[in-house]
């Protein structure tokens, strides 16, 4: 017998939505290549972008502008812009459904993450997308020729870009034998020419600062006395200088320090002598190079271009002590080699200074023997004192940290054994039982749950089919369906997850329990100990250490496990 319809009867979909009303809030995301960025080249500036965006939503009522989304000189084959990032955020933040771009090279030219985007993401979180001279609308898109040419249209701008950055830089590396281009920011001590092209100028404000960097060097100062020396001088830092220059805007350049590697680059820079440097730091995008540093024997150098800092016989005089320094260092280091791999890095890359919060690195050190021990070893700040208003301990010794790091070990076992022994005398009695029974009740009566809304969605489909629902009362009850299932999993999983903790805690198989048994015996720090228990070390100036330990869910569960088994029991 054929069902009767009853659309009058079903649920209406809220009237304040705009998806119920067939409106999408959308947003207008347009870009601008850094090969075109400050130019109007071919109607692709981000004004006129905007503009033929704007005339589109006019004719087309149901898009409705949230806002306009930008990214100025961004390179299209990535998509770590900020102006992307603002409006992923939105579609995350449900406030967009619809993105509008001028067309689809704008939005990215990165053929695989761009089909990503278009093809799985915006269709997962339920977003529409229009390239407007392409002609696409996701909306309307299906197997035809169009949609099956989105993909093509993306490969090609892939291979535009990387034509592109094959162009740039040939021409960029014509330029730079020419001498006709600047790298976009002078180093520290030059400032770029406001009178003449492609030159630099001594910068008054920090030049005297190179040349004393350049004497002390010359007089064998360590890197970390110059340092030192520099900031009691309050010479301004090379991140504070073009901060100053309005180079660069951030806030987060105001308060830098000194470095020994800004030192040491400095003191290898040619550019102090008078020439130009190029291709210090390299990137091809046609050849799928990231951007790496280059090697000095690699540098394109001209000489000649400015008025040096420092004459070419003290850079030179420089250049060959710190040679020879490195030399000295690596024979150091072959012959103490041994000695060192006697004194284990146990905390590589878990252990952080309690004061700055910087990672710290070990330092192998000999006692006047000669004989490389725990207690001459220390761990220092990697911040090297940089950030002196917090971090006034840098050195910890070695042997102190493991000891402090092996007594919380062995303060953990023995909670964990207290624990064991409690929960012997706990199993198999009725708060057991009952705990049992409970979370295998809850489990069942979830899934029952969850069958039930799964018979009531294939009826709902069926309904909208056969023509009882509308396509608006469908999808509202649809999305309602699929609220409850997500609440419903949800209790199924937590369900679930308690049964089976339980069953893991009365037969001994918790993760951080074994983990734990596993070093019982153990009496002396070793690697496989710190790797299996230890996430994290840090260590304050009193020698105070904080211990974060592995498996931290599973011992948050075994404990409540054993909480709620007590709690009868007492």
């Amino acid at each position: 017998m054929a069902r009767k319809s009853r659309r009058t009867a079903s649920v209406a979909a809220p009237v304040d939505s705009n998806e119920s009303a067939g409106l999408y809030t959308t947003a207008i995301y347009a870009r601008l290549s850094v090969e075109n960025s400050g130019k109007d080249d071919d109607g692709d500036s981000l004004a006129n972008q905007i503009s033929i965006c704007k005339d589109y939503l006019k004719e087309v009522e149901e898009l409705q502008l949230y806002d306009v989304y930008e990214d100025n000189g961004a390179t299209g084959t990535e998509f770590d812009r900020p102006g992307f990032q603002r409006l992923m955020e939105d579609i995350r933040s449900r406030k967009i459904n619809c993105i509008v771009v001028k067309d689809l090279s704008r939005f990215g030219r990165n053929y695989l993450e761009t089909g990503e985007y278009l093809e799985k993401i915006f269709p997962f979180m339920g977003v529409r997308f229009i390239a407007i001279t392409d002609g696409y609308d996701s909306l309307h898109s299906n197997d035809s020729e169009e949609a099956l040419m989105i993909p093509l249209k993306n490969m090609i701008n892939d291979i535009y870009a990387k034509d592109i950055s094959r162009k740039i830089i040939t021409s960029f590396r014509a330029r730079q034998e020419k001498g006709e281009f600047l790298p976009p920011n002078p180093p520290y001590g030059y400032i770029r020419s406001e009178t003449e092209k492609y030159h630099y100028d001594v910068d008054p404000v920090a030049a005297p600062y190179v040349k004393l960097i350049f004497e002390w060097l010359s007089e064998g100062v360590a890197y970390s006395e110059i340092r030192k020396r520099l900031e009691d001088m309050n010479a301004v830092t090379p991140a504070m200088r073009k901060k100053e220059l309005g180079l660069w805007k951030t806030n987060r350049y105001d308060n830098t320090s000194w470095s020994n590697r800004t030192i040491q680059e400095m003191a290898t820079n040619p550019t102090y002598i008078g020439c130009i440097v190029y291709r210090r730091k390299e990137r091809a995008l046609y050849k799928g190079v990231k951007t790496h540093r280059v090697a000095p024997d690699e540098w394109l150098v001209l000489p000649d271009k400015h008025e040096p800092i420092v004459s070419k016989e003290l850079f030179e005089k420089v250049r060959s002590m710190l040679e020879e320094r490195k030399r000295e260092y690596k024979k150091k280091c072959e012959r103490s080699a041994a000695g060192r791999k006697t004194i284990p890095n146990f905390f590589k890359g878990k252990i952080y200074c309690g004061e700055c919060g910087r990672t710290m690195k070990i330092n192998r050190m000999a006692d006047p023997k000669g004989n490389y021990t725990p207690s001459y070893s220390v761990y220092n700040c990697s911040g090297d004192g940089s950030n002196r208003s917090t971090c006034e301990s840098r050195t910890k010794r070695y042997d102190l940290i493991c000891n402090a790091v092996l007594a919380a070990i062995h303060s953990q076992l023995e909670v964990a054994l207290e624990e064991a022994r409690m929960l012997e005398l706990l199993k198999g009695t009725d708060r057991e039982r009952s705990m049992l029974t409970q979370y295998s009740s809850e489990y069942e009566k979830a899934n029952r749950e969850m069958k039930k809304l799964q018979g009531k969605r294939e009826g709902l489909y069926e309904n909208f089919t056969e023509g009882i629902l509308s396509e608006e009362e469908y999808l509202f009850a649809k999305s309602r369906y699929e609220e409850e299932a997500v609440s419903i999993q949800t209790a199924l999983d937590a369900a679930k997850e308690k049964k089976e903790q339980l069953d893991r805690v009365l037969t001994g198989n918790s993760e951080w329990i074994k983990a734990l048994k596993r070093v019982e015996a153990v009496e002396q720090l070793d690697q496989r100990m710190v790797d299996d228990l230890i996430s994290k070390v840090t260590v304050y100036r009193d020698y105070r250490v904080d211990v974060e330990f592995n498996y931290a869910y599973e011992r948050r569960r075994y404990e409540a496990v054993l909480e709620e088994l007590m709690m009868e029991a007492e």
